[in-house]
């Protein structure tokens, strides 16, 4: 491609070429954060300047209505640019334009100066380097400022949401939308593990996401053993006796069933090569994003992960750690699950719990953008609510922080199926399958004519 130390003219028109023929492409140019002042040609600048209000007044780049927001600008000059036009790469066509736009900055700074016009020449300098530095900036960031008007505004009942699988929650806050953090917290041994094999894994695989869990305080044993409880059918599980005492588990039918359906939906460390590294982790999960397709992540727990700087600081620390995971989950439209365990009870109320009570910085909460807890109902807790005419189930989850929808803090009280490893209010939350047996049907129907 010619340049000069200058200007690019080919670089414009290829650039303003590709925007006529594709709005999508204008739209990357807005977010790369071209302005007209960036184009070295004044009838570049003038389309330039029409496109953006084509796309402002009509969300089209559209020939004809470019040419209508400017008399000095002719469809023929337009449908020339269109028939240039081959397929570039804009990013880096718009780094040619914009170094080339700094170094004309450059000497016209240099040519002031020169001229000694300026009544505080230092103000000036200060003022023009400025300018200067901000658009460098730009080139050699990918984060850019923008305007409002050219952010479109999200309809949150539209937006990609992942079901939690519970009705009464799902009606409040519609979902976990993608792009979301959301922290889980909750006492030991009231069914944090539970409640995230159930929420976030088996509603997710059932939903077409893909899943990776990190679970460093379990085996994959054990992970297992625990999850497909909450996956299988009633009719996978068998009867067995131990010592005079029957249980019941899954057999092997159901097993081999769910080993099938979930061999490429969900990923999880081996066990002798799991880290505890900050940045190991997050490279793998950024891994599993473009290689597996994989949207949703667990990471069970905050505490299990060896932070970097938490020598210095342990609090700032864990705010860059959950604001990386925050930044992640938007750049890939991704669910993030962090589990962070609660502060000691409190003496007076040792069954509640706030979102002010996870342990560590305030900024996990401030973060994330919905916050969950769940708690195991004890004797005193029924006792307490009978005095109020109400009856208890075996465990509350409380929403204390949805930032998407703005809900009110709420809490739902669950039944739990100790066979079925499952929370559940209603009884097709109990039953629900999630899917790994359509597989088993499909496979047998396709069977059939070979028999």
């Amino acid at each position: 491609m010619e340049t000069s130390d200058r200007f690019s003219l080919e670089a414009e028109r290829s650039i303003l070429g590709e925007c006529l023929k594709s709005k999508e492409c204008f739209e990357k140019l807005l977010n790369l954060g071209v302005v007209s002042e960036d184009f070295y040609n004044t009838n570049h600048q003038k389309i330039y300047n029409a496109l953006l209000n084509t796309y402002s007044k009509n969300d089209s780049t559209d020939v004809v209505l470019v040419a209508r927001e400017n008399k000095d600008i002719s469809i023929g000059d337009l449908s020339q640019l269109l028939a240039e036009s081959a397929p570039i790469d804009l990013k880096a066509h718009v780094k040619i334009l914009m170094d080339l736009s700094v170094n004309r900055q450059y000497l016209n700074l240099a040519k002031e100066i020169q001229k000694g016009t300026h009544e505080n020449i230092g103000d000036y300098i200060k003022k023009e380097s400025e300018k200067i530095s901000l658009l460098k900036s730009r080139i050699e960031s990918d984060n850019t400022i923008i305007t409002m008007n050219r952010i479109k505004p999200v309809d949150i009942y539209k937006a990609e949401k992942i079901k939690t699988g519970f009705k009464d929650i799902d009606k409040r806050i519609l979902g976990f939308i993608t792009g979301s953090l959301v922290v889980i917290t909750g006492y030991n041994g009231n069914g944090k593990s539970t409640l995230i094999n159930q929420m976030c894994i088996a509603e997710s695989l059932s939903q077409g996401y893909k899943v990776f869990a990190y679970s460093p305080e379990l085996t994959n044993s054990n992970l297992k053993s625990w999850l497909y409880p909450t996956i299988a059918i009633p009719e996978h599980f068998i009867t067995k006796n131990y010592y005079g005492e029957e249980y019941k588990t899954i057999g092997n039918i159901g097993i081999k069933a769910i080993d099938e359906w979930i061999n490429d939906k969900l990923y999880i460390y081996s066990d002798d090569s799991i880290t505890s590294n900050e940045k190991q982790l997050l490279r793998d999960m950024e891994y599993m994003v473009k290689a597996k397709d994989v949207r949703v992540f667990i990471i069970d727990n905050l505490m299990k992960i060896d932070l970097e700087g938490s020598y210095k600081n342990e609090l700032v620390a864990q705010k860059q750690f959950v604001n990386r995971l925050k930044e992640f989950a938007r750049k890939y439209n991704a669910v993030v699950h962090l589990v962070s365990h609660p502060k000691k009870p409190n003496k007076d109320n040792p069954n509640k719990i706030t979102k002010f009570d996870v342990a560590g910085s305030g900024d996990i909460t401030n973060l994330a953008d919905y916050v969950l807890s769940v708690t195991r109902v004890t004797n005193e807790m029924r006792e307490t609510a009978k005095l109020r005419n109400v009856v208890l189930k075996d465990s509350i989850v409380k929403v204390m922080k949805d930032r998407p929808k703005g809900t009110s803090e709420f809490g739902i009280d669950l039944s739990f199926n100790s066979v079925r490893k499952r929370f559940y209010y209603y009884q097709d939350e109990l039953n629900k399958d999630y899917g790994y047996t359509k597989e088993i049907t499909q496979v047998e129907c396709e069977t059939i004519p070979f028999a």
